[in-house]
């Protein structure tokens, strides 16, 4: 089930209101943990087993979702170039907005799980931009058990009042032996070397934040390397070679791509390029 099936709507709760029909006729659906693969998944996964605890999904599709419950298989990516992006801006509508709709039901979802619990929360900086109004209203008491995973541009995404959570991880994280990654897993790999090397889940705000800054103070910085030119239609075959691996699920090809393949390709030509095998798949 993917975003694109959504019609013209004249506003988000038209949008919101056609994906929920789409979501609630489905009835094949799929265990959370079963439906979403990759490294950061495991290592979020693997955090909790470490603490003994629960792991859940901020999800454009389904709002906040434990890793038990069962979902139908979808496809919805607020990320630009995607058929639900350019709805919203249609709309002159934000990620914001889209979230605020699909939760609307449940009222702050993600504000009112970290205030009942001690929270370790990984996110990249486009998700932390969509949950924005929910970690707005987390009160300053809140968040004293809150602590945030995320590159420099995502703390640039947070709420004034919770930007203290943000544990100070950054490239050199890519140094450590079994914390090396990609973009995409980056949050998750901070918060997993959080807990199990520092044991930061014990520490206090600012011993957790210093306890991160020390880890980090003789390490290198990482050199990257950029990716390599491929045209349209050698894109459109590496995608073709690997749909089935992703279920054809544009954010993990996009992904594969990028850090796997080590292919450059920019967001809003990646999803043409997507959209074009879709109907010639489908064809």
């Amino acid at each position: 089930m993917a975003s694109d099936r959504l019609l013209d709507g004249g506003s988000v709760a038209d949008l919101g209101r056609q994906w929920r029909a789409l979501i609630s006729a489905d009835c094949i659906r799929y265990p959370v943990h079963a439906l979403y693969k990759g490294r950061s998944v495991l290592d979020a996964a693997s955090v909790a087993s470490h603490l003994c605890g629960k792991w859940y999904v901020v999800s454009a599709g389904v709002g906040l979702v434990s890793s038990e419950r069962s979902v139908p298989a979808y496809e919805c990516t607020v990320a630009e170039g995607s058929p639900l992006a350019s709805q919203l801006t249609r709309l002159k509508a934000t990620a914001r907005d889209w979230w605020n709709e699909i939760t609307v039901d449940e009222s702050r979802p993600l504000a009112r799980l970290i205030a009942a619990n001690p929270t370790l929360l990984a996110l990249p900086s486009s998700y932390l931009e969509m949950v924005y109004d929910d970690l707005d209203s987390i009160s300053v008491e809140s968040a004293e058990g809150l602590r945030i995973f995320t590159s420099k541009v995502g703390v640039q995404k947070l709420p004034s009042h919770i930007v203290q959570c943000a544990m100070p991880y950054d490239d050199r994280l890519e140094s450590l032996a079994g914390y090396a990654g990609t973009r995409s897993d980056f949050a998750q790999r901070a918060m997993l070397h959080f807990v199990r090397s520092l044991g930061g889940e014990k520490l206090s705000m600012n011993e957790a934040r210093e306890s991160v800054s020390s880890a980090l103070d003789c390490l290198p910085w990482p050199v990257r390397s950029r990716g390599v030119r491929k045209t349209d239609d050698e894109i459109k075959a590496v995608l073709k070679e690997q749909w089935a691996n992703y279920s054809g699920r544009s954010t993990l090809l996009l992904r594969y791509l990028r850090d796997d393949a080590k292919i450059s390709c920019e967001q809003r030509r990646f999803s043409r390029i997507w959209q074009s095998l879709v109907k010639e798949l489908h064809e």
